[in-house]
């Protein structure tokens, strides 16, 4: 199996405000890691991304498309999370409308901003840019899927910063530290680094650096089409009983 402490890995939150720091960034490579809050111009962007160094697995937090995609295009895999369960507990939102389209168009620049970042890869299967392993990532349902039905219980569940409560969740209920174990990431520090993190900005990224992790190590869930991209998740094998029947049936029903 790949060793992950010596792979080089980048994860971006994409924000796209002109004014504040809203985009997150976290990297890892040969045992090093660190993560930032700064801003989405690429100048301030690359203060934080270790010169010199191509990585293996680019995962970007935002809607990624093919190329020439048509804004108005609806994606199988924003459908396939919309529904059901996932409704309430980690759903998207659609990137064909309203503020979607923007962060469609940030998540393209950004992916456009690391391209040369990205190590040559022709072997990638549903890459959004060819030859390379630059991914989309989807922290919410990252995390979502992997918690037990009972911690939706909680009346606080479906309030604001979703996020966050998942991020809290999944550290309270051990399943982010298994999910380490699950793809054999041997990294105390930084294991240490991601379970006591409180920024929600490099939260996000940490989680994106997490899903660069589960492709390069194969073990990546891989859901949408060659339509309209591609949600790189935390492996099946970890996912809550309710996560694996709502994908089945969002699937049946969207067949």
């Amino acid at each position: 199996m790949i060793n992950l402490n010596e792979t080089a890995l980048l994860g971006i939150d994409v924000g796209f405000s002109k004014s504040r720091a809203t985009t997150g960034i976290a990297w890892s490579n040969n045992g090093e890691f660190g993560a930032a809050r700064t801003h989405s111009d690429w100048e301030r962007r690359r203060q934080h991304i270790p010169a010199s160094t191509r990585f293996s697995v680019i995962a970007i937090d935002g809607p990624l498309v093919p190329v020439g995609s048509d804004d108005s295009l609806d994606r199988l895999c924003e459908r396939l999370f919309i529904r059901g369960t996932f409704q309430t507990r980690c759903k998207p939102g659609l990137s064909n409308h309203g503020y979607g389209k923007d962060l469609r168009r940030a998540a393209a620049e950004t992916a456009n901003q690391v391209l040369h970042l990205a190590e040559h890869n022709t072997g990638v299967s549903n890459a959004i840019r060819q030859d390379t392993f630059i991914i989309e990532a989807f922290p919410n349902a990252f995390l979502g899927v992997l918690l037990p039905e009972a911690r939706f219980a909680s009346p606080k569940a479906g309030k604001r910063k979703k996020f966050d409560w998942l991020y809290d969740h999944a550290v309270d209920s051990g399943v982010l530290a298994d999910l380490f174990l699950s793809i054999e990431w041997k990294n105390a520090e930084l294991i240490t680094a991601v379970l006591d993190e409180r920024d929600h900005e490099k939260r996000a990224a940490w989680i994106c650096l997490l899903t660069a992790a589960c492709a390069a190590s194969g073990k990546a869930e891989v859901v949408g089409d060659n339509i309209g991209g591609w949600f790189w998740l935390s492996p099946q094998d970890q996912w809550a009983g309710w996560a694996r029947e709502a994908l089945k049936k969002n699937m049946l029903a969207l067949a």
